[in-house]
């Protein structure tokens, strides 16, 4: 091996868009999971809250397939939150197979609560970015995602 092969070799790792990216992301769920520790939930808990409460998805399918993680994950998320007495689970009048999900109570008051911590959690991140900045980061990462050949089993 010659000098110029081994200098191409020597890439820092701080060279690399996925360590950046690693290191924002953990950040980024560190910080949230700091807020939401107050109301006893966590990251996908908070996921599932949102995605039933505002979005309107109301089974277990539809809930994995919106956030982008497996049918088990979906399952140990939605017993603990059922626990936590967040959600319901009832069968579907209109197909015995199939659940709908819905929000106690408890689930409807803590909703709005959690995008506030979601919301800060961005702002504190997005701070120093315009708008247009942040539109093209997003951007950017959905069209990595494109090239990506996994999805991710848990959020």
């Amino acid at each position: 091996m010659n000098a110029e092969e081994n200098d191409e070799n020597k890439i820092s790792i701080q060279t690399s868009t996925g360590y950046w990216i690693t290191l924002l992301a953990r950040a980024m769920e560190a910080e949230f999971e700091s807020r939401l520790a107050q109301y006893g939930i966590t990251r996908a808990s908070a996921a599932v809250l949102s995605a039933v409460h505002f979005d309107d998805i109301d089974t277990p399918a539809a809930l994995a397939t919106f956030i982008g993680i497996d049918g088990a994950a979906i399952t140990r998320h939605l017993d603990r939150i059922e626990k936590q007495g967040f959600i319901r689970r009832t069968q579907n009048p209109n197909d015995r197979r199939s659940i709908i999900l819905k929000l106690t109570s408890k689930g409807e008051r803590l909703a709005p609560k959690v995008t506030k911590e979601s919301n800060a959690t961005n702002a504190k991140f997005t701070t120093n970015l315009t708008a247009s900045e942040n539109t093209d980061i997003q951007n950017l990462v959905r069209k990595m995602l494109l090239n990506s050949d996994s999805k991710p089993t848990d959020i």
